[in-house]
């Protein structure tokens, strides 16, 4: 055995999809699968990027009925030219059809802990947690989270799982 059968250029072009597969399908499965792979991007970056968040904006506006027409907002845009990731976040938080409120900011041990609370018309609420050293990071966490729990009720109510 040599180093050449270690080769990953040889072998990395076994492994690529074929061309059929390379293109994104529009399904809410699909967007599903872009919000749960930006949560796992978002457990290994050190500090939230503003690169970060557009990824954000950009899955939120393809998953049906939580973004409103005109968003994101101007003030967002001018948050983010400022280069205030936190107060843009926040903002983000805010804006969207789940009306989400900023219930708890805490920081122990080196870990920023945002929790975010969501009341749907009829029921009880819902929390959710994220926990990250970066502040920004963690707000959007909990964000993105929460964005997720948004989906799988609108989705169960439009199957009529859950009563409103």
């Amino acid at each position: 055995m040599s180093l050449h059968d270690f080769s990953l250029r040889r072998h990395a072009r076994s492994l690529l999809p074929g061309p059929g597969l390379r293109q994104r399908p529009d399904t809410v499965e699909a967007n599903a699968d872009e919000l749960e792979a930006l949560l796992l991007r978002l457990t290994a970056v050190r500090r939230l990027r503003e690169h970060h968040v557009w990824e954000a904006v950009r899955v939120i506006r393809e998953l049906p009925g939580l973004a409103v027409d005109e968003w994101p907002s101007r003030r967002f845009r001018d948050l983010m030219a400022a280069d205030a990731l936190v107060d843009a976040v926040i903002h983000l938080t805010s804006t969207t059809e789940a009306k989400l409120c900023l219930r708890r900011l805490s920081h122990e041990l080196g870990l920023w802990t945002c929790t975010l609370r969501y009341q749907p018309p009829g029921a009880g609420r819902v929390t959710f947690k994220a926990r990250h050293p970066d502040l920004a990071t963690a707000i959007l966490g909990a964000f993105l989270r929460s964005c997720r729990g948004y989906q799988l009720a609108a989705g169960a109510v439009g199957r009529g799982q859950f009563s409103t």
